[in-house]
């Protein structure tokens, strides 16, 4: 055992109870070096002069919420990824991706609905055309009487 050892074996003593091997390893080298041996003994007699620290009446309750909590908190490793998508953390998540897909869906759908009707109104042109050639010949005829002024009702009154 070295000095790096004993340093090891100090510092589990401060934090844990030494297990029955490194306490016969911790006497072997006390009884090699003397020096060292007023240095454990002021160890031990400052550990054994700390007060005991009182333990809560709900202290066992209180470690087990907390275990509870930290289960709650973190999902199961073996979930797939889409099921921990799930979990109520990532909420705001699925609300944006379901107000994105309905965006996405209800645009394919007027998308949809504008090519319908463009394809229809060009057969209704088609299907006019096909049955009289010269209908659309006389177009700007047909702008100008759009284009006429309004009916003069008491002249259409005296013609009749």
């Amino acid at each position: 055992m070295n000095q790096s050892e004993f340093d090891n074996l100090l510092q589990t003593a401060i934090e844990r109870d030494l297990t029955d091997g490194e306490l016969a390893r911790l006497q072997r080298w006390l009884a090699a070096n003397p020096t060292d041996q007023a240095e454990w003994e002021a160890l031990d007699h400052l550990l054994a002069t700390l007060p005991d620290t009182p333990v809560a009446t709900n202290f066992t309750a209180r470690v087990l919420d907390e275990v509870r909590r930290a289960e709650t908190a973190h999902p199961a490793l073996d979930q797939a990824w889409w099921q921990r998508l799930l979990s109520p953390q990532f909420r705001p998540i699925q609300i944006a991706a379901a107000a994105t897909l309905a965006m996405v869906l209800g645009d394919v759908g007027y998308q949809s609905h504008l090519k319908q009707s463009r394809a229809e109104m060009a057969a209704a042109v088609a299907s006019i055309v096909e049955f009289t050639p010269g209908f659309l010949a006389d177009f700007d005829a047909i702008e100008a009487i759009a284009q006429a002024d309004a009916i003069d009702e008491e002249l259409w009154a005296a013609l009749k």
